[in-house]
Protein backbone atom coordinates (compact mmCIF):
# COMPACT_ATOMS: atom_id res chain seq x y z
CA UNK A 1 0.00 0.00 0.00
CA UNK A 2 2.65 2.25 1.01
CA UNK A 3 4.15 2.24 -2.75
CA UNK A 4 0.66 2.67 -4.36
CA UNK A 5 0.44 5.36 -2.26
CA UNK A 6 3.00 6.53 0.21
CA UNK A 7 1.16 9.87 1.33
CA UNK A 8 -1.58 7.83 2.93
CA UNK A 9 0.11 4.67 4.30
CA UNK A 10 2.92 3.92 6.26
CA UNK A 11 6.63 2.65 4.74
CA UNK A 12 7.33 -1.45 5.27
CA UNK A 13 9.88 -1.45 8.78
CA UNK A 14 13.27 -2.71 8.77
CA UNK A 15 14.05 -0.99 5.22
CA UNK A 16 16.03 2.66 5.24
CA UNK A 17 14.04 5.30 3.79
CA UNK A 18 16.50 6.40 1.16
CA UNK A 19 16.45 2.74 -0.53
CA UNK A 20 12.67 2.81 -0.12
CA UNK A 21 12.44 6.40 -2.06
CA UNK A 22 14.56 5.28 -4.84
CA UNK A 23 12.69 1.88 -5.26
CA UNK A 24 9.61 4.06 -5.34
CA UNK A 25 10.50 6.48 -7.84
CA UNK A 26 12.21 3.60 -10.68
CA UNK A 27 8.57 2.02 -9.99
CA UNK A 28 6.78 5.34 -10.35
CA UNK A 29 9.20 7.02 -13.11
CA UNK A 30 8.94 3.24 -15.52
CA UNK A 31 4.91 3.32 -15.06
CA UNK A 32 4.26 6.78 -15.62
CA UNK A 33 6.88 7.39 -18.78
CA UNK A 34 5.15 3.44 -20.33
CA UNK A 35 1.82 5.72 -20.13
CA UNK A 36 3.03 9.29 -21.36
CA UNK A 37 4.19 7.08 -24.21
CA UNK A 38 1.33 5.09 -25.41
CA UNK A 39 -0.95 7.86 -24.90
CA UNK A 40 1.07 11.04 -26.26
CA UNK A 41 -2.33 13.25 -27.12
CA UNK A 42 -4.18 12.47 -23.69
CA UNK A 43 -1.25 13.53 -21.85
CA UNK A 44 -1.20 17.13 -24.04
CA UNK A 45 -4.74 17.47 -23.98
CA UNK A 46 -4.81 17.13 -20.13
CA UNK A 47 -3.62 19.52 -18.12
CA UNK A 48 -0.56 19.31 -15.91
CA UNK A 49 -2.85 18.69 -13.02
CA UNK A 50 -5.15 16.30 -14.12
CA UNK A 51 -2.82 13.86 -16.03
CA UNK A 52 -0.29 14.11 -12.74
CA UNK A 53 -3.70 13.32 -10.71
CA UNK A 54 -4.90 10.52 -12.62
CA UNK A 55 -1.78 8.39 -13.19
CA UNK A 56 -1.90 8.93 -9.27
CA UNK A 57 -5.38 7.47 -8.87
CA UNK A 58 -4.22 4.38 -11.69
CA UNK A 59 -0.71 3.30 -9.45
CA UNK A 60 -2.88 4.20 -6.48
CA UNK A 61 -6.66 2.30 -7.30
CA UNK A 62 -6.18 -0.61 -10.19
CA UNK A 63 -5.65 -3.82 -9.69
CA UNK A 64 -3.46 -5.43 -12.63
CA UNK A 65 -4.29 -8.19 -14.27
CA UNK A 66 -1.05 -8.47 -15.62
CA UNK A 67 2.81 -7.89 -14.17
CA UNK A 68 4.67 -6.93 -17.24
CA UNK A 69 5.49 -3.84 -18.17
CA UNK A 70 4.49 -4.30 -22.01
CA UNK A 71 0.60 -4.51 -20.62
CA UNK A 72 0.64 -1.21 -18.86
CA UNK A 73 -1.31 -0.05 -21.37
CA UNK A 74 -3.61 -2.43 -21.67
CA UNK A 75 -4.43 -2.21 -17.76
CA UNK A 76 -4.11 1.70 -18.38
CA UNK A 77 -7.29 1.79 -20.86
CA UNK A 78 -9.27 -0.60 -18.40
CA UNK A 79 -8.77 1.19 -15.89
CA UNK A 80 -9.89 4.74 -17.85
CA UNK A 81 -12.99 2.64 -18.63
CA UNK A 82 -15.00 3.12 -15.13
CA UNK A 83 -12.85 6.01 -14.13
CA UNK A 84 -14.86 9.06 -15.00
CA UNK A 85 -17.87 7.57 -13.36
CA UNK A 86 -15.95 6.29 -9.92
CA UNK A 87 -13.87 9.70 -9.48
CA UNK A 88 -14.72 10.91 -6.63
CA UNK A 89 -11.52 13.55 -6.36
CA UNK A 90 -12.03 17.37 -7.12
CA UNK A 91 -10.50 17.46 -10.17
CA UNK A 92 -12.58 16.67 -13.16
CA UNK A 93 -11.98 15.01 -16.54
CA UNK A 94 -13.27 15.34 -19.64
CA UNK A 95 -15.99 12.09 -20.97
CA UNK A 96 -14.25 11.56 -23.84
CA UNK A 97 -10.95 10.61 -21.85
CA UNK A 98 -11.18 6.42 -22.08
CA UNK A 99 -12.62 6.65 -25.94
CA UNK A 100 -9.27 8.65 -26.40
CA UNK A 101 -6.94 6.00 -24.84
CA UNK A 102 -8.69 3.16 -26.56
CA UNK A 103 -8.14 4.92 -30.42
CA UNK A 104 -4.23 5.60 -28.94
CA UNK A 105 -4.02 2.31 -27.74
CA UNK A 106 -5.37 0.84 -31.14
CA UNK A 107 -2.42 2.84 -33.09
CA UNK A 108 0.13 0.92 -30.56
CA UNK A 109 -1.41 -2.04 -31.28
CA UNK A 110 -1.12 -2.12 -34.75
CA UNK A 111 2.40 -0.46 -35.05
CA UNK A 112 3.30 -3.42 -32.84
CA UNK A 113 1.49 -6.00 -34.28
CA UNK A 114 3.86 -9.30 -34.95
CA UNK A 115 2.65 -9.92 -38.33
CA UNK A 116 3.80 -9.04 -41.92
CA UNK A 117 1.51 -6.02 -43.09
CA UNK A 118 3.24 -5.63 -46.95
CA UNK A 119 0.42 -5.32 -49.10
CA UNK A 120 0.47 -8.30 -52.26
CA UNK A 121 0.03 -7.46 -55.78
CA UNK A 122 -3.22 -8.08 -56.64
CA UNK A 123 -4.11 -8.18 -60.41
CA UNK A 124 -8.02 -8.87 -60.88
CA UNK A 125 -9.83 -7.79 -57.60
CA UNK A 126 -12.98 -8.46 -58.86
CA UNK A 127 -11.49 -12.37 -59.36
CA UNK A 128 -9.38 -12.20 -56.22
CA UNK A 129 -10.92 -14.00 -52.06
CA UNK A 130 -9.92 -11.04 -50.05
CA UNK A 131 -8.84 -10.95 -46.10
CA UNK A 132 -8.38 -7.81 -43.80
CA UNK A 133 -4.94 -6.49 -43.14
CA UNK A 134 -4.04 -8.66 -39.94
CA UNK A 135 -3.20 -5.60 -38.11
CA UNK A 136 -6.28 -3.81 -38.66
CA UNK A 137 -8.94 -2.67 -35.57
CA UNK A 138 -12.29 -1.03 -35.81
CA UNK A 139 -14.67 0.09 -32.76
CA UNK A 140 -17.29 2.78 -32.75
CA UNK A 141 -17.09 6.20 -30.62
CA UNK A 142 -18.97 8.59 -29.64
CA UNK A 143 -16.65 11.64 -30.29
CA UNK A 144 -13.76 12.30 -33.04
CA UNK A 145 -10.92 10.69 -31.20
CA UNK A 146 -9.01 11.02 -34.05
CA UNK A 147 -9.35 14.59 -34.48
CA UNK A 148 -8.65 15.91 -30.44
CA UNK A 149 -5.64 18.06 -30.62
CA UNK A 150 -5.05 20.59 -27.45
CA UNK A 151 -6.69 22.96 -29.90
CA UNK A 152 -9.83 20.50 -30.78
CA UNK A 153 -11.08 19.08 -27.72
CA UNK A 154 -14.98 18.25 -28.35
CA UNK A 155 -17.44 19.61 -25.49
CA UNK A 156 -20.20 16.77 -25.69
CA UNK A 157 -20.63 13.42 -27.88
CA UNK A 158 -21.06 13.16 -31.45
CA UNK A 159 -24.82 12.99 -32.56
CA UNK A 160 -24.32 9.71 -33.98
CA UNK A 161 -21.60 7.01 -32.92
CA UNK A 162 -18.33 7.21 -36.01
CA UNK A 163 -16.41 3.90 -36.68
CA UNK A 164 -12.54 4.33 -36.75
CA UNK A 165 -10.19 1.12 -38.50
CA UNK A 166 -6.57 1.44 -37.19
CA UNK A 167 -4.08 -0.64 -39.06
CA UNK A 168 -0.17 -1.00 -40.40
CA UNK A 169 1.23 -0.70 -43.69
CA UNK A 170 4.87 -1.92 -44.11
CA UNK A 171 6.59 -0.90 -47.00
CA UNK A 172 10.22 -2.18 -48.99
CA UNK A 173 11.58 0.23 -51.05
CA UNK A 174 13.93 0.38 -54.31
CA UNK A 175 16.84 0.50 -51.56
CA UNK A 176 15.42 -2.85 -49.58
CA UNK A 177 14.87 -0.37 -46.68
CA UNK A 178 11.70 -1.50 -44.54
CA UNK A 179 9.29 0.63 -42.96
CA UNK A 180 6.09 0.72 -41.28
CA UNK A 181 2.97 3.50 -41.01
CA UNK A 182 0.14 3.29 -38.63
CA UNK A 183 -3.04 4.62 -40.46
CA UNK A 184 -6.32 5.37 -39.63
CA UNK A 185 -9.78 5.58 -41.58
CA UNK A 186 -13.33 6.43 -40.52
CA UNK A 187 -15.70 3.99 -42.12
CA UNK A 188 -19.71 4.58 -43.43
CA UNK A 189 -21.97 2.19 -41.63
CA UNK A 190 -21.69 -0.41 -44.82
CA UNK A 191 -17.95 -0.60 -45.07
CA UNK A 192 -18.25 -1.00 -41.00
CA UNK A 193 -19.82 -4.10 -41.94
CA UNK A 194 -18.02 -5.23 -44.73
CA UNK A 195 -15.27 -5.12 -42.71
CA UNK A 196 -16.64 -7.00 -39.98
CA UNK A 197 -17.51 -10.11 -42.29
CA UNK A 198 -14.22 -10.43 -43.44
CA UNK A 199 -12.69 -10.14 -40.20
CA UNK A 200 -15.16 -12.88 -39.07
CA UNK A 201 -15.70 -15.00 -42.32
CA UNK A 202 -11.90 -14.25 -44.28
CA UNK A 203 -11.30 -15.66 -47.90
CA UNK A 204 -14.60 -14.61 -49.50
CA UNK A 205 -15.16 -13.21 -53.04
CA UNK A 206 -17.15 -10.05 -54.32
CA UNK A 207 -20.09 -12.51 -54.83
CA UNK A 208 -20.09 -14.07 -51.66
CA UNK A 209 -20.02 -10.73 -49.61
CA UNK A 210 -22.69 -9.12 -51.65
CA UNK A 211 -24.90 -12.02 -50.69
CA UNK A 212 -23.67 -11.92 -46.74
CA UNK A 213 -24.04 -8.35 -46.95
CA UNK A 214 -27.71 -8.43 -48.14
CA UNK A 215 -28.78 -10.26 -45.21
CA UNK A 216 -27.86 -7.39 -43.01
CA UNK A 217 -28.63 -5.11 -45.76
CA UNK A 218 -32.15 -6.02 -46.93
CA UNK A 219 -32.80 -2.33 -48.37
CA UNK A 220 -30.45 -3.29 -51.20
CA UNK A 221 -30.36 -6.05 -53.65
CA UNK A 222 -27.54 -8.81 -53.93
CA UNK A 223 -26.77 -7.19 -57.27
CA UNK A 224 -26.46 -3.66 -56.61
CA UNK A 225 -24.58 -4.84 -53.56
CA UNK A 226 -22.08 -6.16 -55.80
CA UNK A 227 -21.87 -3.46 -57.80
CA UNK A 228 -20.73 -1.60 -55.17
CA UNK A 229 -18.48 -3.74 -53.91
CA UNK A 230 -16.79 -3.64 -57.16
CA UNK A 231 -15.64 -0.10 -56.31
CA UNK A 232 -15.38 -0.21 -52.84
CA UNK A 233 -12.83 -3.55 -52.44
CA UNK A 234 -10.07 -2.18 -55.00
CA UNK A 235 -10.25 1.21 -52.98
CA UNK A 236 -9.75 -0.71 -49.93
CA UNK A 237 -7.24 -2.64 -51.36
CA UNK A 238 -4.99 0.92 -52.55
CA UNK A 239 -5.57 1.72 -49.08
CA UNK A 240 -3.93 -1.57 -48.07
CA UNK A 241 -6.58 -2.49 -45.40
CA UNK A 242 -7.63 -5.47 -47.65
CA UNK A 243 -4.98 -8.16 -48.40
CA UNK A 244 -5.89 -10.88 -51.25
CA UNK A 245 -6.45 -14.26 -49.26
CA UNK A 246 -4.28 -17.23 -49.42
CA UNK A 247 -4.59 -20.83 -48.19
Amino acid sequence: MWLRNPDGASPPANVSSRRLQVYSRLVRNNIESFIERGFPVLAEVLSKQQWQSLLQSFIEKHNSESPLFANIGDEFVNFLETFTQKNTSAISYPDFIYQLACYERMEVEAYHAEMSCVPPVVKQPELSLWRINPSLQWRDFNYPVHTIQPQLVPNEPLPQPIFIAVYRVDCVDENKQFSSTVKFMQLNPVTMLLIDLLQRQPGLSIADMAVRLSEQLPQYSVQQLEQGLLTTIPDLYQRAMLFPFAN
